[in-house]
């Protein structure tokens, strides 16, 4: 079953499956508008663009490794029990004790009156206030080695699968798009069957009253026009249900033009020389290259963590019991080391699940690279095939022309039946009918190409 056939059983279903709605009015574009409106305002391409958008926030937060960590904290205290000591009485204790043998007396009123003069050192009081603000500095740390290139490696590749997943929708409505052209062919030969119906209708009715043919020529007509009329209204559905199709894919109510002015010189390009390995370009495939290096990153980060770390650390602090010193403010100035000895194996844990991942990585590519290639490969082989399919059409349709004008002629001469005029009117609007799917199919065939060589949407944007 042709590409064309699929999305029309695809667009009948989806006709049947939901009630009938207003038309909108629908702006009429060529396919290189269609796509770059796709890829500017499109849901799901703003989908895939925003979680290409999260995995870029990865680069910012391996970075905060190097910048440094400032924290200011600060404490009302009110206790019950305030402390405090008296330097005066801890003096005249002291020469209470030694006094008499360092040869002086404790009752000495000067040593009183100086022990008196004594100040009181607070060291907790009834209502403290303490404060700190500290500045931390990393100066070496691995994983602000590290943590960098690997960041940078996968959000390379969230945005070459977001690139992918835009092909892929650019891909689905330039499919959508040619086969509504496809369809505007189809319902060309309907018409034009409708419109030959019709006239043997008028013949039939003629020549029945003139005596020269029976009903059965005019019911033969009558029945070539019914069906040529649910011919056109199994198309007009499928038409109405394919709009909304595009119309999502898009991102607003647009028609496709004419087939003969649509497309333009967008999908014309030929297929690219083997030897090139255009699969190669493909956003999947670059993609699992940029994974590829994310775990490669990852392993050489997991054999260097035995690194230490090195960080200064500048503190003030604040604390309202003045205590011995008597300084209210004080400040630290600290460099600080840290050397991981032993962390339960969770180094080593972490480094075979990486080797296991950079394996997986690996294998993906592979597979990623086979997949494209095939896709290409098949890509190419249906474009020739369905060149040589529309260029037998079109000789059909030539040939069955032709006929249709012999026969209509052998019948005014009376040397053909109504039966003939049936038979080659049907000739040819199978032949127009496959002429206009070829036509849509080679587009389309067209457009896989430069899906997998990775192109279509820089064709569609230039």
């Amino acid at each position: 079953m042709s590409v064309v056939s699929v999305l029309l059983v695809l667009g009948s279903a989806a006709a049947n499956s939901q009630p009938a709605a207003p038309v909108p009015d629908r702006r009429a574009v060529p396919l290189r508008e269609a796509l770059q409106l796709a890829a500017r305002q499109g849901p799901e391409v703003a989908a895939a663009r925003a979680r290409a958008a999260i995995a870029r926030v990865g680069i910012e937060r391996a970075y905060e490794a190097w910048k440094p960590d400032i924290s200011a904290t600060g404490t009302y205290d009110h206790t019950s029990s305030p402390q405090s000591l008296n330097t005066g009485d801890i003096a005249l204790g002291v020469a209470q004790v030694i006094g008499p043998t360092a040869g002086f007396d404790p009752n000495d009123p000067g040593i009183r009156a100086r022990a008196a003069a004594s100040r009181t050192i607070t060291l907790t009081a009834a209502n403290s206030r303490y404060g700190t603000l500290q500045l931390s500095q990393p100066l070496f740390t691995p994983q602000g080695l590290f943590l960098p290139g690997i960041a940078k490696s996968a959000a390379e590749a969230a945005d070459r699968g977001a690139d992918d997943a835009r092909e892929q929708i650019l891909l689905a409505v330039a499919r959508t798009y040619l086969t509504l052209q496809g369809i505007e062919g189809l319902l060309a030969a309907a018409y034009d069957l409708e419109r030959v119906a019709l006239r043997r209708e008028a013949d039939a009715r003629a020549r029945i009253a003139a005596g020269a043919a029976v009903e059965l020529d005019l019911l033969r007509a009558q029945s070539d026009t019914a069906v040529a009329r649910a011919q056109i209204a199994s198309l007009r559905g499928q038409q109405r249900s394919l709009h909304p199709l595009l119309e999502a894919f898009v991102g607003e109510p647009v028609a496709p033009l004419p087939a003969a002015q649509g497309s333009g010189d967008l999908l014309r390009s030929a297929p690219a020389d083997e030897s090139a390995q255009p699969w190669e370009h493909t956003f999947s495939v670059r993609s699992a290259i940029a994974q590829v290096l994310t775990s490669n990153r990852s392993v050489t980060y997991d054999k260097f963590l035995w690194l230490p770390s090195v960080s200064a650390i500048a503190r003030g602090n604040h604390n309202s019991n003045g205590g011995f010193s008597g300084n209210e403010t004080t400040y630290d100035l600290i460099v600080g080391i840290s050397v991981p000895l032993y962390d339960r194996g969770a180094r080593y844990t972490q480094k075979h699940e990486d080797e296991a991942r950079l394996q997986q990585s690996l294998a993906t590519l592979a597979s990623a690279r086979a997949q494209a290639k095939a896709t290409w490969q098949g890509a190419v082989e249906s474009l020739a095939a369905a060149q040589a399919v529309l260029e037998q059409s079109e000789a059909q349709v030539r040939v069955a022309r032709r006929a249709q004008q012999q026969s209509d002629v052998s019948f005014r001469e009376g040397v053909a039946t109504s039966l003939d005029l049936t038979d080659a009117d049907n000739r040819l609007f199978q032949a127009q009918s496959s002429a206009a799917q070829a036509r849509a199919s080679l587009d389309i065939r067209r457009a896989e190409l430069a899906a997998a060589e990775g192109r279509l949407y820089s064709d569609a944007a230039m």
